[in-house]
């Protein structure tokens, strides 16, 4: 059994568990087991809310979960979501409720902690600090500015409730992409350990774990990046260009590719998002046109997507939030209300 299929057994079987598809004796071993793991009794008891809400979607919206599934499991089929076990189940002609929201279970739970703390640094100033989850997700974090920062597993961002007005400052250890707002009159400054990094508008890869720890590959635009010890010694890094720290020097050499900066897609997670935020973020690493009416841009979401391809995140958005999805002249997508 592979990592992937493990995990997903985690889901079925804490789904059963939920759906009351399990005797007394079993469902009693089972908690027993979920409880003496840390980790698997922190995802129960968030499996358990979304269980809730996905309940009470149900019973308000009048939802086939039936057909929903059948829909939803040849997508997930097609991406590999689904052990082998379950797509045969749903051949079935009656499908166990803990069957059908598994899947459904498996890319909008919170698959870890993400710790959201008030930090006040000064009589005047309010930071919030961002602690991403252990698990191998990336975490999408939108800032007021309307910049975008993906961050890695393991990696904390602190930043202020309201940038000032001469700049826009943040400190990262850990790693992190970084797709920033051009605003020419408010930089954009990246305090980490080793150094500081100073951008005006542009995306770029930023890794610093430790004093003598630190990589920026930029993907778009230029950066410039001074160090701690010296700040008056600065370096420019522009896109293709990879800077790192060693020996307390840098060196700076041209990528071959982006590989540095991919790591963020492959599980994108999204914590009680905005809808239109979400669709600006595909849009912008699927090169799709999606878009979504006003009256439902601003509904909030918490979902995985973990290497799907975009019809997938399509289908998973339609009936997690009961939309439905219109085709436009320019191959645009359209997300409204459903009927």
């Amino acid at each position: 059994m592979n990592a992937t299929q493990e995990h997903n057994g985690d889901f079925e079987l804490m789904a059963r568990i939920l759906s009351g598809d399990m005797a007394a004796e079993e469902e009693s071993a089972a908690l027993e087991a979920i409880h003496a793991d840390p980790d698997k009794r922190s995802l129960f008891n968030e499996l358990s809310k979304y269980w809730d809400m996905m309940e009470t979607k149900n019973r308000q919206t009048g939802v086939d979960t039936d057909k929903a599934w059948e829909n939803l499991s040849s997508r997930l089929a097609a991406d590999g979501l689904l052990t082998e076990t379950r797509q045969s189940e749903k051949r079935k002609a009656f499908v166990p409720v803990w069957v059908r929201w598994a899947a459904s279970l498996l890319l909008l739970a919170v698959a870890g902690t993400l710790l959201y703390t008030g930090l006040r640094t000064g009589p005047s100033q309010n930071l919030l600090s961002i602690n991403s989850s252990a698990d191998k997700q990336t975490l999408v974090q939108f800032l007021h500015d309307g910049s975008v920062v993906y961050l890695a597993e393991n990696t904390q961002l602190a930043y202020p409730t309201q940038f000032t007005a001469r700049q826009r400052k943040v400190s990262l250890e850990g790693e992190a992409f970084f797709d920033v707002t051009r605003d020419a009159s408010q930089p954009f400054i990246i305090e980490t350990e080793p150094a500081i990094v100073e951008v005006l508008g542009t995306s770029f890869n930023v890794r610093s774990t430790g004093e003598n720890d630190f990589e920026l590959y930029v993907e778009e635009g230029k950066v410039r990046v001074s160090t701690r010890k010296k700040p008056s010694e600065r370096m420019d890094v522009e896109a293709g260009e990879t800077l790192s720290f060693s020996e307390n020097r840098f060196i700076k050499f041209r990528a071959g590719d982006n590989s540095a900066s991919e790591w963020k897609t492959n599980r994108m997670h999204f914590k009680d998002e905005t809808l239109e935020n979400i669709l600006m973020v595909i849009n912008r690493n699927f090169g799709s046109r999606l878009e979504v009416v006003p009256e439902a841009s601003q509904r909030r979401l918490t979902v995985t997507f973990y290497q799907s391809t975009l019809p997938t995140i399509i289908e998973l958005i339609s009936l997690s939030m009961n939309l439905q999805t219109e085709e436009k002249e320019g191959s645009v997508i359209e997300f409204k209300p459903g009927a």
